[in-house]
């Protein structure tokens, strides 16, 4: 039963980043849960001191040898996904090799001769990818995943025996129907959906989801 504040995508804007935590600890968030593409070093920090979770994105996998150590062995560690209160939290999608770290990520590409948006998908543009994605929800009986990546706010729901269906709306309580849910946080450093910084709260003892901006 915790208030969480599930950010993405600050993409090194630090300062923007700041904003964002601070707009949750005002609206009484007590974990913060960061999906990936961080960026730099004080971005990094600035979640440590907030006491972050952690998954790693494409910008994780792709930049990890550029970042110094001790940065570099910790953000390493940073799982694919995350199974936190009864949901999932991955970059991009819940489907994700078994074992594949962000240090193992590029040379995964290339020896499979895959892009990097097959393990990276934007699930606003891909029906396939979010049917694979509430397949895995539907497999793991888990009702609802957030996710980063797509600098969007966006909400899609399958119902039992229904199609996925796009959303309307910035907050919402997650009923006990068989629904699985895909939830995109928007970005914290560079968002693409419109005016105002962007991140979720999740009230996991009410299963609640408030989409905000800052």
């Amino acid at each position: 039963m915790t208030l969480w504040a599930i950010v993405s995508d600050a993409h090194s804007r630090s300062d923007r980043l700041a904003r964002v935590l601070a707009d949750a600890q005002a609206a009484g968030a007590e974990r913060v849960l960061s999906l990936g593409d961080v960026g730099g070093v004080p971005a990094i920090e600035i979640l440590a001191r907030a006491g972050a979770a952690h998954v790693f994105g494409n910008w994780e996998a792709s930049g990890l040898r550029g970042l110094p150590q001790p940065y570099r062995s910790e953000v390493a560690r940073w799982p694919a996904r995350r199974i936190e209160d009864g949901f999932w939290a991955a970059h991009a999608s819940p489907v994700w090799p078994d074992g594949l770290g962000a240090g193992g990520v590029v040379d995964h590409l290339r020896a499979h001769g895959l892009h990097w948006t097959e393990l990276f998908p934007p699930l606003q543009h891909s029906p396939e990818a979010r049917r694979a994605a509430f397949a895995a929800l539907e497999a793991a009986d888990v009702p609802l995943f957030f996710h980063g990546h797509t600098h969007t706010q966006e909400v899609w729901r399958q119902q039992p025996g229904g199609a996925p269906a796009r959303v309307a709306t910035t907050e919402f309580d997650i009923p006990a129907d068989g629904s699985r849910w895909l939830v995109g946080v928007g970005s914290a450093g560079d968002p693409h959906d419109g005016v105002g910084l962007a991140y979720a709260l999740y009230d996991s003892g009410l299963g609640h989801v408030a989409l905000r901006r800052v």
